[in-house]
């Protein structure tokens, strides 16, 4: 077996070291909570920020394949969440957006060395200062404009939910974003749609909270019998 200083006689250079899993993930963690200034929890492996009724957070989470000394990989997501819609989350989320690496096959951010942990760091430090930080401020100024600019210019990045936008701005404002959203449906969408409008509950979307159900209970949208 080829050790650290039989590789470095191959290479001709120093191999850089290689964090264990928990070195790597409490730096990458630490980093990005000192950069946020929101509360790490360490058992819920997040960052968090609570603003009255709405909780904004960032979890993180690690591949089962991560080892010591070999593999630590991460990705994040975003979730801002209101807390009058219940603790479930499934319930109460109200805008979300993951961060994975950017124009990469990649789908996890490799922070198993210090080159590797802070390029990943930096890219998202910057991206969450640009979202979820950005939609905090907007949020602590003013709740009424902010979930308009959630739904004017960030709807699908954020993946906006119609309920609250809807009790924040007026059924009438959404209902533009309703008929964009059931126009793009495809025939065969459009047929589960006038299927769960006439009784069945035969697929998941019938059942759980989504935006296709709302605009159908809430009579957003004109369909066609």
């Amino acid at each position: 077996m080829v050790g650290v200083v039989g590789l470095e006689k191959i290479f001709g250079r120093k191999t850089e070291y290689v964090y264990t899993v928990a070195e790597a993930e409490e730096k990458f963690f630490s980093l990005l909570a000192e950069a946020t200034g929101w509360t790490y929890r360490k058992s819920g492996r997040s960052l968090k920020k609570r603003m009255k009724d709405f909780s904004f957070e960032i979890l993180f989470f690690c591949s089962k394949w991560n080892q010591s000394h070999k593999v630590v990989d991460v990705y994040a997501e975003f979730r801002l969440s209101y807390r009058k819609y219940g603790k479930l989350p499934v319930n109460n989320i109200i805008a979300c957006m993951d961060y994975r690496p950017i124009g990469k096959e990649e789908q996890w951010f490799d922070i198993s060395t210090e080159t590797k942990l802070m390029d990943a760091y930096e890219e998202v430090r910057d991206r969450i200062q640009k979202t979820a930080l950005e939609l905090y401020r907007l949020f602590e100024a003013d709740v009424y404009n902010a979930a308009k600019e959630l739904l004017e210019h960030h709807f699908e990045e954020y993946s906006a939910k119609l309920d609250f936008l809807a009790d924040v701005l007026g059924k009438e404002a959404v209902r533009p974003k309703a008929q964009e959203i059931y126009d793009a449906l495809s025939p065969d969408w459009k047929e589960q749609v006038r299927a769960y409008r006439n009784g069945d509950r035969s697929k998941a979307w019938m059942i759980n909270r989504n935006n296709l159900k709302y605009i159908v209970d809430h009579e957003l949208v004109e369909i066609p019998e």
